[in-house]
């Protein structure tokens, strides 16, 4: 072959690198050759395998992405804003959605959304505040996140309904709920309620790589055409086919026996659930919890562990798992920790997390006093969004330090880890309680990104 990659289906490759990677992902990571087809002028095997996609999840059209679910997410954004167009973005969203108004230039109108206090998260957002905002701002399109992080779903048809009724496409970011579809105990998918795009982070979920996504299309609200030009901008015209290959198979291990795998994976997460709930000084929450603080239902394959009763917060239980007891969860906060279970879970894998946080227990409970919870994610008041994104972002800038900021308007995001929502996003005014915010959570140690100061000493501001 005379044709890229330039490592030669792995003949190029560093020797060690290869031994270690094997062959045959090399073999894999093909470009636009005759007979593989290409992304963005699928015609061939690559459109046969997003047609299988749209029939595996009932959707008009679905689509790979390459650049995970963040290009999913703005690819959309492009096709239902456009400058000067309004967007309803529940303020819950993912730190992409700002990238996507900065490169739509759409006027983000902010919707709240619940709280539980007693888990120190967001929830979901209510319908009747959803109608509400809806009747008086008058919008070009809907945004919302569901589920959440940690599982919790609001009531997603009838939120997909009350946009529909006013005329508008509702794009669901869906990325932590691509495994819905496939079995009947976990919460209704947004494809499923019929939202018009939906976005989902295959790599999250269920087994493509990371890096890898898929999006749904239903009805005909969406430019179609928009939407492709969008993809075409903005992935990468060399896409990897280590990727695409992954999502197919991840696709036809779904349509085949996704049922069967997610049955396991909800009995692993039960039994996990219930022994947690018997060590002393923990709480791992489920569907009781439903009918509270908008929470309308739950993904069960999501194991919260409530850990204050340890008189620990979360981070410092992330780190104890990680440091002494060779346990690695997906997040912590200062009130919990997040473990996931997929179809890569065993009953071994649940008693190493129920062994390790045995020992936990065993160490600090009663030793220590329980701690209140801290209200991780309730945000600060909606902002005064001053400019849009796209604006703030181009404008003139200065340089000030953080604690000088309250009063400007922040030309770059404030993104607090976990869970990657922003609290000050470009364009708004810094105001004093979402510094005081910022400060607190910094003190919790959340990590801020999103700033070019890492540790937001300093913050970009409008001149």
């Amino acid at each position: 072959s005379f044709h890229m990659p330039g490592h030669k289906r792995g003949r190029g490759v560093h020797p060690d690198f290869k031994a270690f990677l094997g062959e045959n992902v090399f073999l894999l990571d093909l470009t636009e050759v005759q007979g593989v087809d290409y992304l963005h002028k699928p015609t061939g095997i690559l459109r046969e395998a997003m047609d299988l996609l749209a029939d595996a999840y009932g959707a008009k059209e679905s689509f790979f992405l390459v650049n995970g679910s963040t290009v999913g997410n703005q690819a959309a954004l492009m096709a239902v804003g456009g400058p000067g167009k309004k967007i309803l973005i529940a303020r819950n969203s993912h730190r992409s959605v700002v990238g996507g108004l900065i490169l739509n230039g759409s006027i983000p109108v902010y919707l709240p959304v619940n709280v539980d206090p007693e888990l120190g998260i967001t929830t979901s957002v209510s319908p009747e505040v959803l109608r509400e905002y809806l009747d008086k701002n008058d919008v070009d399109a809907v945004f919302l996140t569901n589920p959440n992080y940690y599982g919790v779903s609001g009531n997603i048809r009838e939120l997909v309904d009350i946009v529909h009724e006013h005329g508008l496409p509702i794009v669901v970011d869906e990325a932590h709920g691509a495994h819905f579809h496939f079995h009947q105990a976990l919460p209704l998918s947004a494809v499923d309620a019929g939202a018009d795009l939906v976005v989902q982070s295959t790599h999250k979920t269920l087994s493509s790589m990371t890096q890898s996504s898929w999006m749904h299309m239903n009805g005909d609200l969406v430019d179609v055409e928009m939407l492709k030009a969008a993809l075409r901008t903005l992935q990468s015209s060399s896409p990897n086919y280590v990727l695409m290959a992954s999502l197919d198979v991840a696709r036809m291990q779904m349509a085949t026996e996704g049922a069967e795998l997610l049955s396991s994976a909800l009995n692993v997460a039960q039994y996990l659930r219930e022994a947690i709930n018997e060590i002393s000084g923990l709480q791992c929450f489920g569907r009781e919890r439903v009918g509270k603080y908008g929470i309308f239902d739950v993904d069960l394959t999501k194991i919260t562990i409530t850990v204050l009763g340890l008189g620990l917060t979360g981070y410092k239980v992330e780190q104890l798992l990680n440091d002494e007891l060779g346990v690695e969860v997906e997040l912590s906060d200062p009130n919990n920790i997040l473990a996931f279970v997929t179809i890569g879970d065993d009953y071994d894998n649940a008693d190493k997390l129920i062994k390790a946080m045995s020992n936990l227990s065993e160490r600090f409970f009663g030793k220590l006093p329980p701690l209140e919870t801290a209200a991780v994610h309730t945000f600060p008041v909606l902002p005064e969004v001053v400019l849009t994104p796209r604006e703030a972002f181009f404008a003139e800038k200065k340089v000030i330090p953080f604690k000088e900021a309250v009063g400007a308007i922040s030309a770059e995001s404030v993104v607090l880890y976990p869970p990657g929502i922003p609290v000050i996003a470009p364009g708004e005014r810094i105001t004093e309680e979402s510094f005081d915010y910022v400060m607190k959570r910094k003190e919790e140690g959340a990590e801020v990104q999103g700033t070019a100061d890492p540790e937001l000493e300093f913050i970009q501001v409008l001149k």
